[in-house]
């Protein structure tokens, strides 16, 4: 599996229509974030099993790619997992047990996967057998322990104030995270609690969606989220709101916690000429160099040193 860098151009730039168009489309957020709270992390619903199953497996392939290409292996056999903010299912913690993982723990704020409809972990565990896991006897035995509230191998936490030390001191071996870091309203005090989780030299491999996440404006404006001052886009922020830290936060945040050979590497990224033009429309702490914000998203790579 080869992954290169996509660089992408929005069609039109319309620097004040996008301006004014983007708070109206944060205030509408807000309201129906207050109206029905957070429902879904995807741009599909979750009755869209064998779209959610594609999904899961393709996240788990490219974490699994990154990792090689960071450490050189992909071997996860024997290793306990910490996936961060696991979102609409449990699809990638039984994708990770049946490629080895001794132990597969997530956390959560949101309880996302109670109504998961049989169906989807149907689905999951044929797609599993094909791929050449002939017994996925035990793989349905932790799902049912987890969906009864007696977790064991396959360990899902909700916990309204995200406490990341819930998992005990130097239990992890690989933290993986999917398009997740972004929404943390608080990551420095994240990375301090993973921090005394993971063991010496453990890995963490995580995808970072830094672009507009809004449905029809983050593909016409993509970066309409950097538009704004603290205060304005503070105004308008519910739970889930992009933080809008840019890839150097990130890594200055890992390396202030004793991560070493932290990188960010892009994934999808803007073109040159589009940004010289939306650059300058930009709130004043976005425009410089250091923000690299031609990047919509990285992969974070870090070790615990």
């Amino acid at each position: 599996m080869a992954i290169s860098v996509e660089t992408i151009r929005p069609s039109k730039v319309r620097n004040l229509f996008h301006h004014y168009a983007g708070i109206g489309f944060l205030a509408l957020i807000k309201a129906k974030s207050a109206l029905y709270g957070y429902r879904t992390p995807r741009t599909f619903g979750i009755e869209d099993f064998k779209r959610a199953v594609d999904y899961d497996a393709t996240v788990v392939e490219r974490w699994l790619y990154h990792l090689k290409s960071y450490t050189g292996k992909s071997d996860i056999s024997g290793k306990t997992v910490l996936e961060l903010g696991p979102g609409a299912d449990l699809g990638v913690g039984l994708i990770l047990l049946a490629k080895g993982a001794d132990k597969y723990n997530s956390l959560d704020v949101n309880n996302l996967v109670e109504s998961v409809p049989d169906a989807l972990y149907n689905e999951l565990f044929t797609r599993i057998e094909k791929g050449g896991h002939k017994n996925t006897d035990e793989l349905k035995r932790q799902l049912a322990l987890t969906r009864s509230g007696k977790n064991d191998r396959l360990d899902y936490i909700v916990t309204r104030d995200f406490d990341v030390t819930v998992f005990g001191k130097n239990t992890v071996d690989i933290v993986f995270s999917q398009a997740a870091f972004e929404h943390f309203p608080d990551m420095d005090r994240t990375v301090t609690q993973l921090s005394t989780v993971v063991k010496k030299g453990a890995v963490l491999i995580a995808e970072i969606d830094l672009k507009t996440h809004t449905r029809w404006i983050r593909d016409a404006d993509p970066l309409n989220i950097y538009r704004y001052g603290d205060f304005i886009y503070n105004l308008f922020a519910c739970p889930g709101s992009p933080n809008r830290l840019r890839p150097v936060d990130y890594r200055r945040m890992f390396e202030r916690n004793g991560w070493v050979k932290v990188r960010t590497t892009p994934v999808i990224k803007l073109e040159d000429g589009y940004v010289s033009k939306v650059g300058p429309s930009l709130s004043r702490r976005f425009r410089g160099a250091e923000s690299e914000i031609q990047h919509l998203s990285v992969i974070l790579s870090a070790t615990k040193g």
